[in-house]
C-alpha cells in the first residue's frame, strides 16, 4: 500500500519545478521551495528509505565525508567552505527528494515531468525569442550571441532543456493522444530543439544526441517501431524549422564556429590535464572550490574538479554513484508498466548524457542534475513482479 502524501507537498513540488528555469539569482525560487520541501519533509518525517536505497545513502555519506577531508587542506578557506555549503545543500536536495519519492512513487515523477516541462518551454520561448531580439532587453537574455534565457551560461539552459525535450517527444508518441495534443506535444518539442540548438553549447548538442540514442536503444521492443514512426514525423516536420534557421547569416556563422576548435579549448583542456595530474599527487585533494584559484581558470570537467578538489577515492565514490543511478533507472524502466516506465527511460537516457556533458563542463552546481539523480531512485508503482 502507497501511504498518502499531503496535498501541500504535491503542490510544493510542482511550484518547484515552474520556478526551476529561473537562477540567475542565488538563492533561486527553486533553492526556496527546495528549501521548504526539505524542512517540510524532515519535520514531519515525509521520508521514507528502503534497503535498496541504503548503498547509495553510503556512497553519498563517504562522498561528503571525503569532501570535509580535503577542506583541511584548502588554502582559500572561505571559499572553500561557501562551495562546500552549495555542494552539501545539493546532497541534502538529494536526499529529501529520494525519501519523499517513497512515499510518492509515481506520483512524484508525474508531477516533477509536468513542472518541467512547462518550465523548460517557458525558458525556451524566453530564450529563443531573445536570440532573435524579438523581446525588450534581449541582450541581457544572450552571452556571446548564445542564448541563456533566465540562466547565467547557455552551457546550463542547453542541458536543462533536454529532459522536458524527451518528455514532450514521448508525448507525442503516446497511441491514444488526440490530434489536437500531438499537435501541441510537436510544437512544444520542435520548439525546445530549437532552443538547445540557439544555446550553441556543443556538449549540450552532445548530451541531446546521446540521450536519444539511450532512448530509442533501450525502448522496448513492442514499441520501437512506434518511437521510429514518431522520429520520421519529427524530422518531417522539423524541415521548416532548420529551413528558417539557415536563411539566417549569423546562425551559420556563429554554427560554423561553434563547430570549429575554438581559442579556449587549448587552455581548457590543458588545465583538466593538470587537474588530474594534480589529483593523483594529493590523494585527499586541495579542497573543494579550490580549482579556480589555483589554475586561475575552472577546470570545465566535473570529473576532472571532483579528483583534484577531493581526490581519488571521492571521483571513484562517485562514479560509482552515477553508475548505480543509471543502472537503477534501468532497471526500474524495465520493470514498470505504462506512464511510470516511460519516466524512468527519459531518467536513465538523460543521465547517461548528462555522464558525457559533465566530461567537458562541471556540473556537480547544477540543480537539475542532482533532482534527475534522485529521481532515478524513486519507486515504481507497480513493478512486474508483484503481478
Amino acid at each position: 500500500m502507497t501511504e498518502r502524501a499531503p496535498k501541500w507537498l504535491i503542490h510544493l513540488l510542482f511550484l518547484m519545478m515552474l520556478s526551476s528555469s529561473f537562477v540567475l539569482i542565488e538563492p533561486s525560487p527553486y533553492d526556496f521551495f527546495m528549501g521548504l520541501i526539505i524542512c517540510c519533509g524532515l519535520i514531519f518525517f515525509l521520508v521514507r528509505f528502503p534497503q535498496e536505497v541504503f548503498i547509495p545513502l553510503i556512497v553519498m555519506l563517504l562522498f561528503l565525508i571525503f569532501q570535509f577531508i580535503s577542506l583541511l587542506f584548502a588554502n582559500e578557506v572561505h571559499g572553500s567552505l561557501s562551495y562546500l555549503a552549495i555542494t552539501s545543500y545539493l546532497m541534502i536536495s538529494w536526499f529529501v527528494v529520494v525519501g519523499v519519492s517513497q512515499i510518492l512513487k509515481t506520483s512524484l515523477l508525474t508531477v516533477i515531468m509536468n513542472g518541467y516541462l512547462i518550465s523548460g518551454v517557458l525558458a525556451a520561448s524566453i530564450g529563443i525569442l531573445a536570440y532573435f531580439g524579438l523581446i525588450p532587453f534581449s541582450d541581457s537574455l544572450l552571452m556571446f550571441g548564445r542564448a541563456k534565457a533566465f540562466f547565467k551560461d547557455p552551457n546550463v539552459f542547453g542541458p536543462f532543456l533536454i529532459v522536458p525535450a524527451l518528455y514532450a517527444f514521448s508525448l507525442f508518441e503516446k497511441g491514444q493522444s488526440s490530434i489536437f495534443k500531438k499537435i501541441a506535444y510537436s510544437f512544444t518539442f520542435l520548439l525546445l530543439l530549437t532552443a538547445i540548438f540557439v544555446c550553441f553549447s556543443r556538449a549540450a548538442w552532445g548530451n541531446l544526441v546521446i540521450s536519444f540514442f539511450i532512448y530509442f536503444l533501450l525502448t522496448k521492443r513492442e514499441l520501437f517501431r512506434r518511437s521510429l514512426k514518431t522520429s520520421i514525423s519529427l524530422g518531417v516536420l522539423s524541415i521548416p524549422v532548420l529551413v528558417w534557421l539557415a536563411k539566417s547569416p549569423f546562425v551559420i556563422e556563429l554554427f560554423q564556429s561553434r563547430l570549429s576548435l575554438q581559442g579556449y579549448d587549448e587552455s581548457r583542456f590543458s588545465t583538466q590535464k593538470e587537474a588530474f595530474l594534480m589529483g593523483l599527487k594529493n590523494p585527499f585533494g586541495i579542497g573543494p572550490g579550490q580549482s579556480e584559484y589555483v589554475f586561475q581558470i575552472a577546470p570545465h570537467s566535473l570529473y576532472a574538479r571532483i579528483i583534484t578538489e577531493n581526490g581519488i577515492i571521492s571521483i571513484v565514490l562517485f562514479i560509482f554513484f552515477l553508475c548505480i543511478s543509471i543502472r537503477k533507472a534501468f532497471q526500474s524502466y524495465k520493470q514498470s508498466y505504462d506512464e511510470s516506465a516511460v519516466y524512468f527511460l527519459i531518467i536513465c537516457a538523460s543521465l547517461i548524457g548528462l555522464t558525457f556533458n559533465s566530461m567537458f563542463i562541471d556540473t556537480l552546481h547544477w540543480r537539475h542534475f542532482w533532482l534527475i539523480l534522485a529521481l532515478s531512485w524513486c519507486a515504481p508503482l507497480k513493478r512486474r513482479d508483484d503481478g
